[in-house]
């Protein structure tokens, strides 16, 4: 074990030990050289383990009371789909130009963001080493020669392992991703902030602290390394005023939209008609029709189109006939099994030869659904309201 002391091995209770190791190639010559990356900071990144989910509605911008600072655009969406509070804290600052690198930076209590605005897609938001910056010339970096067992995972990459509690948290809450590897064993540190000595791990982007004192499920707590970071690189941490544009923060101010049924729609879709005074449209991906006046939705119900076999075209045409009845049939050198003969379809209104009609239908009730023979299927009433509606002439637009 590292620095002469013997770590203490953290037990989530409930947790199923688990046995993993992590080989490397070449491990000597690979655990010297990743070393000396860790050491100087020249590991790269992970990117976000969460994208912002893309029909998300909410503010790109929100103010936290607990420290006075805002939150924004990409760093918030990193921010609350990569652990949020818990992992990373509270922001302690603004945004700000980093003068070492020129990045966009924000410190956290926890963390600091880096915004690599040349950066792929899932990686802009990148967060700085601050484990590895700690313990810059620590000899706990130095790997340690170990096997995996029932409580820890090694990882050639860094020569430490990982274990029990710390391994719960590290796999629950990000892992990889957000935390990096482990570059020290389990070390007894005390605490600036209260004076007590604590089992603590570093890892590449953070320091875990067990905190015995705490309720079951909190006795891991993430080091305050952002919030040191600030304060050894003397950026301003004061309160700003909150204007009165940006809410407060809280979890309910994003929330994904109820999807739209056919029956929310109320503007024509593109490429419909809808210069004309009275148009039909037949939706066929959701089986639904609408009565238009102009851009305005006059009336609408679910329908039956055509099955497969049978589809119904699509494209414009234009009612040429209607019929308060009409007897359907598919004639006498139908098939037997497609055969059907229909008497007094109510409300009939032709509007491609061949027999394709928008009419009412009494011989089932499965609206929504491809039932047809390539007609329409419309309920009675509905077919009456539309028949009456309707004019010899009017557009009917199908489409999916």
């Amino acid at each position: 074990m590292s620095a002469g002391v013997t770590p203490t091995l953290i037990v989530a209770p409930g947790r199923r030990a688990r046995r993993r190791v992590f080989p490397s190639v070449a491990r000597g010559v690979r655990l010297f050289v990743v070393l000396l990356l860790v050491a100087t900071g020249l590991l790269l990144a992970a990117p976000s383990r969460a994208a912002a989910a893309g029909n998300e509605v909410g503010p790109s911008r929100v103010y936290f009371p607990q420290t006075g600072h805002y939150l924004a655009n990409g760093f918030l969406d990193y921010w609350r789909h990569n652990g949020a509070i818990t992992t990373f804290g509270y922001p302690v600052s603004e945004e700000l130009k980093d003068a070492g690198s020129g990045l966009t930076v924000q410190y956290f209590e926890r963390a600091v963001f880096e915004w690599h605005g040349d950066a792929p897609a899932g990686w802009q938001v990148q967060l700085r080493r601050l484990g590895a910056l700690e313990m810059q010339g620590s000899p706990a970096l130095k790997p340690i020669k170990a096997a995996g067992d029932d409580s820890c995972d090694v990882y050639a990459q860094t020569g430490h392992t990982l274990c029990n509690g710390f391994r719960d948290y590290w796999q629950d809450n990000g892992g990889l991703a957000i935390f990096g590897y482990p570059i020290t064993q389990e070390l007894q540190e005390k605490n600036p902030d209260d004076g007590k000595t604590y089992t603590v791990q570093y890892f590449e982007r953070a320091r875990f602290e067990y905190h015995p004192e705490n309720p079951a499920g909190f006795k891991v707590e993430l080091g305050r390394l952002g919030a040191a970071a600030a304060k050894q690189d003397k950026v301003s941490t004061a309160a700003i005023p909150k204007d009165a544009d940006t809410p407060a923060y809280a979890p309910g101010l994003w929330y994904v939209p109820k999807p739209k049924t056919p029956a929310d729609v109320t503007t024509p879709p593109p490429g419909a008609p809808s210069d004309e005074a009275k148009w039909i449209e037949v939706d066929l991906t959701h089986q639904y029709m609408r009565a238009w006046e102009y851009s305005t939705v006059y009336y609408g119900e679910y329908i039956s189109s055509g099955v497969a076999e049978h589809p119904t075209p699509t494209g414009t045409f234009h009612i040429f006939e209607k019929l308060e009845k009409d007897d359907m049939t598919d004639g006498p050198a139908a098939p037997p099994d497609e055969y059907y003969y229909l008497p007094d379809v109510p409300w009939v209104m032709y509007f491609l030869e061949g027999g394709y009609a928008l009419h009412g239908t009494y011989w089932h009730h499965n609206f929504g659904t491809p039932m047809s023979h390539g007609c329409v299927n419309m309920t009675i009433d509905g077919a009456h309201i539309v028949y009456d509606w309707a004019p010899i002439g009017t557009t009917v637009w199908v489409h999916y």
